[in-house]
C-alpha cells in the first residue's frame, strides 16, 4: 500500500522517536530519509561560525546515523533505506562571504534556491513519487500545548502524497523530554471519517487495502437531528463495503451531532483509537489548499496519529 515512504527529519529527539513507528506501516519497500538544511541567510550562518561545507558535513553524518538506526529498527523487513539531503540557499548567497561559496553538485545533495523547509519536503515527495510522507507533528521548536508545528502544517496543506502525522505524548518536559510511544499497533483501531464526498471515498478505498486492522469506527457528523437516518443508512452501506473487503474486522457506525472536529476528537479519545483516518478535501475544498478545514483542524489538535488521504484526482 505504502511502498515508498518519505520521512523528513530535523534530528530532534522527537523525530528520532517517531521513526520507531515506521515498522507498523504495511507494505514498505523503500524509505527515503530526508533532511533539509536551511542555509538561506549566509551572513547569519557565517556569524555563527558555519559554512556550507560544515553544515552539509554535519547533516550527512547525522543522516547516516539515523539511516543506520532505521536499518536496525527495520531489520526484519527487506527494504531500501536511502538518505537524501537538500540545502536551501539564496540564489546570490555566494557573494556574502568567502566561506559560503556554493558547493559543486555531488551525489545525494540537492541545492535549492530559496523557499521554506515545508516547500522543500513537498517538492521532494513529488520528485520521489512517494506514496506516503511520514513525519512528526512537532520539531525543534516544540512547546507544550502546540500540537502541529509550522513545517508539518505546510506539508499538510500542500503535500502531494498521503500524510501520516505521528504524535507522542510528552511524559516529562525538560532538557531531555521523554515520550510515550503512541503508535503502538497504529492500524489496529482506526477511526475513518466521512462526509460522503469524493475525497472521503478515497479514505474508504485506502482502508480496504490496510493490513492489520482489527477494528474500524465509521464516523459522520451531522448538523441537524433530521439528518440522522440518512447518515446512518449511508454509513451502513460503507460498512458493508469494508466488511466484504476485509472479513473479520469489527466495524461499527457512529453518527454524531455537533462541530465535526470536536466530535471526531472526542470520539477518538473516548474510544482510545490508534489512528484517525480522513480524506484531505471536504465539500468546501478550495483548489488552492489541498486540505479541508475539518481535516486541518483534526490534524492540528489530535493527540494521536492522523492519516490524511490525498485524492488521486487532486
Amino acid at each position: 500500500m505504502f511502498k515508498k515512504v518519505l520521512v523528513p527529519t530535523d534530528f530532534s529527539s522527537y523525530a528520532h522517536k517517531m521513526q520507531e513507528c515506521l515498522a507498523d506501516i504495511p507494505g514498505i519497500e523503500e524509505i527515503v530519509l530526508l533532511n533539509v538544511v536551511d542555509a538561506g541567510n549566509p551572513m547569519n550562518l557565517e556569524r555563527k561560525g558555519w559554512s556550507y561545507s560544515s553544515l552539509i558535513d554535519e547533516a550527512e553524518t547525522r543522516l547516516k546515523e539515523q539511516a543506520d538506526h532505521l536499518a536496525h529498527l527495520m531489520s526484519e523487513k527487506d527494504l531500501v533505506i536511502r538518505p537524501l539531503l537538500k540545502v536551501i540557499v539564496e540564489p546570490m548567497s555566494g557573494a556574502d562571504g568567502v566561506n559560503m561559496q556554493r558547493l559543486p553538485p555531488r551525489p545525494g545533495l540537492d541545492m535549492i534556491d530559496g523557499g521554506s523547509v515545508g516547500e522543500a519536503i513537498v517538492k521532494a515527495a513529488a520528485e520521489e513519487n512517494a506514496s506516503l510522507i511520514c513525519m512528526g507533528a512537532q520539531g525543534k521548536g516544540l512547546v507544550e500545548g502546540m500540537l502541529l508545528g509550522s513545517v508539518s502544517s505546510e506539508v499538510l496543506r500542500q503535500g502531494p502524497a498521503d500524510l501520516l502525522i505521528i504524535r507522542h505524548k510528552i511524559l516529562e518536559a525538560g532538557k531531555e523530554a521523554e515520550y510515550e510511544k503512541f503508535c503502538r499497533d497504529i492500524f489496529s483501531k482506526v477511526i475513518i471519517t466521512s462526509d460522503f464526498s469524493e475525497a472521503a471515498g478515497e479514505a474508504i478505498s485506502r482502508a480496504k487495502e490496510l493490513v492489520g486492522v482489527r477494528e474500524i469506527l465509521l464516523v459522520h457528523v451531522i448538523a441537524k437531528e433530521k439528518d440522522f437516518d440518512e447518515a446512518a443508512t449511508r454509513l451502513n452501506l460503507l460498512r458493508e463495503e469494508l466488511e466484504l473487503a476485509g472479513p473479520g474486522r469489527n466495524i461499527t457506525v457512529h453518527v454524531l451531532q455537533g462541530h465535526p472536529a470536536e466530535e471526531i476528537l472526542a470520539l477518538a479519545k473516548k474510544q482510545d483509537a490508534s489512528l484517525i483516518m480522513m480524506g484531505s478535501q471536504g465539500k468546501s475544498w478550495s483548489r488552492q489548499i489541498r486540505v479541508g478545514s475539518t481535516t486541518f483542524d483534526v490534524a492540528r489538535r489530535a493527540e494521536r496519529p492522523v492519516l490524511v488521504v490525498r485524492s488521486k484526482n487532486g
